[in-house]
């Protein structure tokens, strides 16, 4: 496995069984690459003086297994839009091997939200290996935006979300078959390729849009980046800002004071283990702590 800064306790790396489903070496073995990409964040953030909270399956995972959900493969976490932001212009703050990756520091990729990645390691899909962008194993940050809750405002919002994102986007990929549907994909594609002639520019108004209602007169915010309109997503302003830290695998992360009603309003009985664990929302995933992204080497695991 690459170097880390952090210290590992003995014993982390062994494969395990959690909650009825067995975690391999392998997986411990991303765990801590991802738990030194934490370590990372937060050195930055403490040092910048921006706030962090864990969010999604993180949160989850925090709570009902004080560290990772056993099947999962990531870490989620999300910062209100002013310090999203900040957080992006001091992207110099992260040396070599951590790569803040964005639209503005990768721009092979419009990824709508952030990847803090090691470099020296991989995490990729298989639709990835094509782009020339950093495939290594990563942490999400997710900017959270303020909410109009004026119905006509939120649908304007709304429409021009979608009308700057077929600039940034790939082909429109509509499902099924027959004429209508060939159809409207051919001239979504169009679309696409028109708004598609600058995708900086894009993307900037497509962010400027997002944020229009960051401001502390919002008194709700939620991610926006992913599904604009997730009602699970939403909370009030203060419950993102008024934050606890709490055990997670052998370190520490802040989670929102109010998680109780968080959880239940994204998951409902969220202590409950389902029965089926399913698989990670990445999928499959190329993965190697061992070689770099551009290592050959990498396909040999």
């Amino acid at each position: 496995m690459v170097d880390l800064k952090i210290e590992i306790p003995e014993g982390f790396l062994k494969e395990e069984e959690r909650s009825g489903y067995t975690v391999p070496a392998k997986m411990k073995e991303v765990w801590a690459v991802q738990l030194d990409l934490l370590a990372e964040l937060d050195r930055v953030c403490k040092k910048h003086h921006l706030s962090y909270i864990a969010g999604a399956g993180t949160l989850l995972g925090a709570v009902r297994h004080k560290g990772f959900i056993p099947w999962d493969d990531d870490m989620d976490f999300y910062m209100l839009r002013k310090d999203y932001d900040r957080l992006i212009r001091i992207k110099g703050a992260f040396r070599k091997p951590y790569f803040l990756q964005n639209a503005y520091t990768d721009p092979g990729l419009m990824r709508t939200f952030s990847r803090l990645r090691n470099s020296n390691t991989t995490a990729c899909s298989a639709w990835e290996e094509g782009y020339d962008i950093n495939k290594g194993i990563f942490i999400d940050i997710f900017p959270l935006d303020g909410v109009n809750e004026s119905f006509i405002k939120n649908r304007i919002q709304k429409l021009k979300n979608d009308y700057y994102l077929l600039g940034i986007s790939e082909k429109h990929q509509e499902k099924g078959k027959g004429f209508v549907k060939t159809v409207r994909r051919k001239v979504m594609n169009l679309l696409i390729s028109l708004r598609r002639s600058d995708k900086r520019k894009n993307f900037r108004r497509y962010e400027a849009n997002l944020k229009k209602y960051s401001n502390r007169n919002s008194g709700m915010w939620g991610n926006r980046t992913l599904v604009f309109e997730c009602p699970k997503s939403r909370r009030p302003y203060e419950d993102w800002k008024d934050l606890e830290f709490v055990p997670f695998e052998f370190t520490q992360i802040p989670i929102p004071r109010n998680y109780d009603s968080m959880l239940r309003q994204q998951y409902g009985d969220y202590m409950k283990i389902p029965e089926n664990k399913g698989t990670n929302m990445h999928g499959e995933l190329i993965l190697s702590t061992d070689y770099s992204y551009d290592d050959p080497r990498r396909l040999s695991q």
